[in-house]
């Protein structure tokens, strides 16, 4: 299974984020530049491939709906999926 950062592809975006009408703030002034870093390698994934990629991973899973799971002792309680 691929993560996500090896099915990147540079422009695509999962959401478009609205502008904000609040001011900006410098925050180099208002916490320190030694505090801040550089541009955060984000992978840029279309919404499709998340809902994909997400969904695999759950596959991967067990869960106690998806078939027998055998508690081995009596001493272990069945815990049922809620909600």
């Amino acid at each position: 299974m691929e993560l996500l950062f090896e099915i990147s592809k540079p422009g695509r975006s999962a959401v478009q984020v609205p502008a904000s009408d609040v001011p900006t703030v410098n925050l180099g002034e208002a916490i320190g530049a030694k505090y801040l870093r550089g541009d955060l390698d984000l992978p840029e994934v279309a919404q499709i491939d998340l809902v994909r990629h997400y969904t695999n991973l759950s596959r991967r899973n067990f869960g106690v709906d998806l078939g027998f799971y055998p508690l081995g002792s009596c001493t272990m309680k069945y815990n049922p999926k809620i909600n």
